[in-house]
Order: C-alpha cells, then structure tokens, then sequence
C-alpha cells in the first residue's frame, strides 16, 4: 500500500494541516488587530502618518490580490506572488517592529518580508503543487484575508469619522471601498474554505 495514501496518513495530515491554519490564523488576527489600532488614531498632522499610509496600502493591496485570486483569470500566480508579498511585508513590518522600536527597523522588517513572502509564494504557486504548497497557499490566502478586512473596517472607521464631522462627500468616497472590501473579504473567505478542503 501507497503510505501516502493511507487513510491514517491522510487524517494525520488533515489534523495538522488544520491545526497550523488555525494558529496562523489566530496570530494574524492579532497582528492586525493591533497594527489597525495602531494607526486608526493617528492624524494627517502626526509626523507618524505615513506608517497609516503604508499599512492601509499594503492592507489594500493585499486584499485585492487575494480577491483577485478567487476568480478564474489567468492572472492567479501573479495575484498569488503579490499576496505572498503584500503578507510578508506586514508580517515583518509588525515582527520586526516589536523586536526594535525604531522606525527603519519596522521598514527593513517589511522589506526582508516581502522577499520572503514573494520567494515562498513563487514556490507555492506553480503548477502541480504538493501538499506542503498548498498548506502555504492556504496560509498566504488566510493572512490575505485578514488584510482585506483590515481594509474594511479601517476605510469603515474613517467612513464614521466623516459622518460625524458631517463631511458627506468624504464619507462616501470611504464608504464605496469600504463595502467593495467587505465584499472581497467574504468571496476570499470562501474561496480560503475551498483551497483548505481541497488540500
């Protein structure tokens, strides 16, 4: 018998295959928990403004790849690559960040993970892949996810602050993106569900 296809094998894989997308999961829902709240407060006038600027960006972009990703174009393995990128350029944005408080460090850390992330997503998304590049897919396509939500309820949160200041024309320029990004989150979740059970 094929010990890759053995029931048992395929269980044991199933288990930990879930159990590391649950843990990813969980940590990126902090990591971007905290890097929203993070920079909601901060103002156009904060000489600190620019971090809110390159985390809506590399949120947006991020959410965009993976939304892409759910439709049949055959732009997929470049979405793919810009998700594995976008996703390593926050992951070390933050990682880096807690290391050493300073600034370059932060944006050094984004750096070196974008080429990570862009190297592994390279790897992953190329025809016939194994189980081990679908895990990382999945994982990518997860973190991805939770950078389009990031882009919603950022872009919602400042479609409130608007609102409140009675600026209407600014809340609706927040408000259109806000619901195309909530709409990408809920097609990317779905799309992430089928890569999981496929895998």
């Amino acid at each position: 018998m094929n010990h890759r296809q053995s029931p048992q094998r395929k269980v044991l894989w199933i288990v930990l295959q879930t159990v590391g997308l649950l843990v990813i999961a969980i940590s990126t829902f902090s990591i971007i928990s905290t890097l929203l709240f993070g920079v909601l407060g901060l103002a156009p006038s904060s000489p600190d403004w620019h971090l809110a600027v390159l985390v809506a960006f590399i949120f947006s972009v991020a959410g965009a790849a993976v939304g892409v990703q759910t439709f049949k174009t055959p732009y997929f393995r470049l979405m793919g690559i810009i998700s594995g990128v976008t996703t390593g350029a926050i992951l070390g944005f933050y990682n880096a960040g807690r290391v050493n408080q300073e600034i370059p460090w932060a944006i050094g850390g984004a750096i070196l993970g974008s080429i990570a992330g862009g190297v592994l997503a390279g790897w992953t998304y190329r025809p016939q892949p194994g189980r081990g590049q679908q895990f990382i897919g999945v994982a990518i396509a997860i973190v991805s996810t939770f950078c389009a939500y990031g882009a919603a309820f950022g872009l919602g949160a400042w479609t409130l602050m608007a609102l409140s200041t009675q600026h209407w024309g600014l809340a609706l320029v927040f408000a259109l993106p806000t619901g195309f990004y909530l709409w990408l989150t809920q097609r990317s979740l779905v799309w992430t569900y089928r890569q999981w059970r496929r895998g």
